[in-house]
């Protein structure tokens, strides 16, 4: 029984120690320099430009939403617009005789491309 205790102390204070060192490693900030062409992540701020790798990407994520914000304003603007627009009900007997106008239409312009004439 004591064994049991001193094993379920020893793995406790284990993960106790993973969790603090892992939150730790998490909160140190990490710089993405580029020196003579390539890219180099480094601790120090860059010479410069002292943006983070986390700075850079909240600016990204920024940049996305305020560019979804912007699609779906357009989307919205352009559903009312259809909307406002005159709804014509067009029945299949209505939808055939346009058809069949659109086919005949096109049936005669090509005819009078290719007709020699005597």
């Amino acid at each position: 029984m004591n064994i049991r205790l001193y094993i379920l102390n020893h793995l406790i204070l284990g993960t106790c120690f993973l969790m603090f060192s892992t939150f730790t490693y998490s909160k140190t900030e990490i710089y993405q320099c580029r020196e003579n062409g390539t890219v180099v992540f480094q601790s120090k701020p860059c010479k410069g430009v002292g943006k983070t790798v986390a700075d850079k990407l909240k600016e990204e994520q920024e940049a996305k939403d305020k560019r979804l914000a912007e699609i779906q304003e357009k989307e919205k603007r352009l559903q009312e617009r259809l909307k406002q627009q005159d709804k014509k009900e067009v029945g299949f007997k209505e939808f055939i005789i346009s058809l069949k106008k659109k086919f005949s239409s096109y049936w005669y312009a090509f005819k009078k491309k290719f007709t020699i004439d005597a």
